[in-house]
């Protein structure tokens, strides 16, 4: 049937061309010196075929190219997902040449098989994810320089512009990291703009410690207030002996539960704690007594640290006890439990003596958190 059908079309085509060869008018062709009369609408119909079967053959050869590389990229993906990792490097190098992010994925790869030395020579949009892995592994000044080489290919490069703000941040360079974090804020999509004010905040808030620019911590408090901006901003104000402002501020921070994180923080400054002790004593029932006790001994009240050893965890009053011997080997046991105490810890396990905004462990912001029950000796 279909042959059938076939010849019919063939036979009417046929029938069509003869009927416009005798009813049209001929023109002149000349190729090679060689004159040719040609009906014009065959010679119109000829160009449009032309015209279009060439554009078709191109398209079709691309797209074939494209079927060819997506096939590569799915195969590739395919065995990274099963854990094949050289087929997947063989299959992602040799789509990587046309799809350059592909190279990401190799470096990706590179980096699972340990193969740290062979990242270095991963160049152009893999520069990123490079220094992301070179930042993890300590290599601070590899991880710049892939950063700022993938700043060079893409001025807009997120992952760049967080990755030197991170290596700043872990070099103590903070007035640097917050000029970066301003680019990363004004760069960042939606859905992560609060997370990204809440880090440029204690940012300002690490730069004003370092430099004392009164604006920073001002502007930090407005922008995002968490207990680590709520302390260094009670901090100044108290430095300036704006008392009364300063106790407003504590009393804002115990009204949404920061007051333990802001303590802690505050044990490093003994005048700030004494100037603040009257508000700290009067929100006492509020406020953890394993906190309250390490703000009497910090200050040297040990007959109002005394009041509260009944409600006291063990490394708490080991603390206490501690503190009233007047024994040498006591005052050696005193600093060893301060050392091991750590009041806070990452969500990766990592724990501190003191607030970073910055994990070193993981390189992650705002996931150090105070823990609830310090064991003493926990990593």
């Amino acid at each position: 049937m279909s042959v059938i059908k076939l010849l019919l079309l063939i036979a009417f085509l046929t029938a069509f061309l003869l009927f416009i060869a005798q009813n049209s008018g001929y023109v002149e062709v000349r190729f090679f010196y060689i004159t040719y009369n040609i009906p014009l609408f065959v010679l119109l119909l000829f160009s449009f075929a032309l015209g279009f079967l060439l554009p078709s053959i191109y398209l079709l050869l691309k797209e074939t190219m494209l079927k060819r590389r997506l096939h590569g990229l799915e195969e590739g993906l395919r065995e990274l997902s099963r854990g094949y990792l050289g087929r997947a490097e063989r299959l992602l190098l040799s789509v990587g040449r046309f799809v350059e992010p592909a190279r990401s994925l190799v470096a990706e790869v590179v980096h699972r098989q340990g193969r740290l030395e062979e990242l270095k020579n991963f160049n152009s949009t893999a520069s990123a994810i490079v220094g992301e892995i070179m930042l993890k592994e300590g290599n601070l000044q590899e991880a710049e320089g892939k950063f700022n080489h993938a700043l060079l290919q893409d001025g807009e490069n997120l992952r760049a512009i967080k990755g030197l703000r991170d290596v700043y941040a872990l070099l103590d360079d903070w007035e640097m990291s917050l000029g970066y974090q301003e680019k990363a804020l004004q760069l960042c999509e939606k859905w992560e703009r609060e997370k990204q004010k809440g880090i440029k905040a204690e940012i300002m808030a690490m730069v004003y410690l370092k430099k004392g620019e009164e604006r920073l911590i001002e502007k930090a408090f407005d922008l995002n207030p968490s207990p680590f901006v709520y302390s260094v901003y009670i901090k100044h104000l108290l430095s300036q002996d704006r008392i009364k402002d300063a106790r407003k501020v504590w009393e804002k921070a115990v009204s949404v539960g920061y007051q333990e994180e802001v303590l802690w923080n505050l044990l490093e400054d003994e005048k700030a704690l004494t100037k603040l002790l009257d508000a700290i004593e009067a929100r006492a029932e509020s406020t953890d007594p394993d906190v309250l006790c390490m703000v009497y001994l910090r200050l040297n009240l040990l007959s109002k640290a005394k009041v509260l050893e009944e409600k006291l965890t063990t490394p708490f009053k080991a603390l206490l006890y501690s503190s009233q011997s007047h024994r040498e080997q006591d005052r050696y046991c005193l600093l060893g439990i301060k050392e091991l105490l750590k009041p806070f810890v990452c969500s990766c396990g990592k724990a501190y003596n003191t607030y970073k905004p910055l994990c070193i462990e993981c390189i992650r912001w705002g996931e150090i958190k105070l823990r609830r029950e310090i064991d003493v000796g926990r990593p």
